[in-house]
């Protein structure tokens, strides 16, 4: 999806190399990018909506020419991932494997995304119905987002506050000019092993702040993914049971659709669900599921119970309401064949 953004150097001791990390966001934090950082890059001297316009346009022309009749969305990409994380120099445990290709709180306009937007729309497709915003944690929009606290707010000394509102802002003005050019834009957070406490607490979920700026919202449970949640105010992992899935499950079809109308009265959002699998559903097959561990030095998953896991979902949206969620998001990995086994079992997933 375009990797042609300045790059930290490889080579070096980990504090030159956060050094010049620090030295890029600032320049993002700036309005500007600083191309010295590395000086044989082909887009030296290039604004950041220009570079953001040529990575777009070469995965517009890509995907036009290989996916045919298929109705598709653009993912729009937050981050550069770096081919060697650096480590916090003042915390061994913090380390950064990515960087972010501009800075939000510097607004949409002639951004880095405003640039890929118009190059994926410089080629013409049909069956282009809209784009993704693939940045996909919850926190986003919140004084937790891991940008602000990694990147933004200790290297560019952002305020809280600020930050919070601009980003809300960016959003909505990327949201509005994907409109206005007869595009959709939607987006699938990841809530994670976050129980219902934490996505009642603005503090920690962004869905309602900036949920009304897409045309659909598919949140993903993670229970597929996660054995244990979180809850505010307790301090240990509790078990992540179908009981919690059923609740969350609610949050997402009941409670969801009404914090986002109050931050935006005139949104239009359809709020539903994504349906989570992967390959760990299949016989003697490995994936990402909460029943798969390591042991004797080797990977294994029950994938039976990561087939019921998978089940799960279904269970709970009929639990919660018999029609609810019409319209789905699914995650099954790349295999297909996930999918066929999943609803070998439960037809209606």
């Amino acid at each position: 999806m375009g990797y042609s953004g300045p790059h930290v150097p490889e080579n070096g001791t980990n504090q030159y190399r956060y050094n010049k990390l620090q030295e890029y966001v600032r320049a993002l934090c700036n309005g500007h990018y600083d191309w010295s950082i590395d000086s044989n890059n082909p887009n030296k001297g290039k604004s950041r909506y220009d570079v953001g316009y040529s990575d777009g346009q070469f995965l517009s022309l890509w995907i036009s020419s290989r996916v045919g009749t298929i109705k598709y969305y653009v993912p729009i990409p937050f981050s550069y991932g770096l081919d060697n994380s650096i480590r916090n120099p003042l915390n061994e445990k913090k380390r950064y494997s990515a960087l972010p290709r501009d800075c939000p709180i510097n607004g949409f306009d002639r951004s880095y995304w405003h640039g890929w937007i118009d190059g994926v729309l410089s080629v013409v497709d049909d069956y282009r119905v809209g784009f993704y915003w693939s940045y996909e944690s919850c926190l986003q929009a919140t004084k937790h987002d891991p940008n602000f606290v990694d990147y933004f707010g200790p290297m560019c000394n952002a305020n809280t506050k600020e930050y919070v509102d601009d980003y809300i802002t960016f959003i909505r003005d990327m949201f509005r000019y994907i409109h206005n050019r007869g595009q959709e834009l939607i987006w699938i957070p990841a809530t994670g092993g976050r129980g219902v406490s934490y996505l009642n607490d603005p503090d920690y979920d962004g869905i309602p702040k900036i949920g009304g700026y897409f045309d659909y919202v598919f949140v993903q449970p993670n229970y597929y993914q996660y054995s244990k949640r979180n809850e505010r105010g307790i301090t240990r992992d509790l078990p992540y049971t179908y009981e919690k899935l059923v609740e969350k499950t609610r949050w997402i079809y009941k409670e969801l659709p009404r914090k986002i109308k109050e931050q935006n009265p005139n949104s239009t959002t359809t709020v539903s669900i994504e349906m989570e699998a992967d390959s760990a559903v299949l016989l003697g097959q490995r994936g990402h599921c909460a029943l798969c561990k390591y042991e004797n030095h080797h990977y294994v998953c029950d994938n039976e119970k990561c087939l019921e896991r998978a089940c799960d979902y279904y269970r709970a949206i009929r639990e919660v309401s018999p029609t609810a969620f019409p319209t789905r998001a699914y995650y099954f990995g790349t295999d297909f064949e996930v999918i066929d086994r999943v609803r070998e079992r439960c037809p209606g997933w």
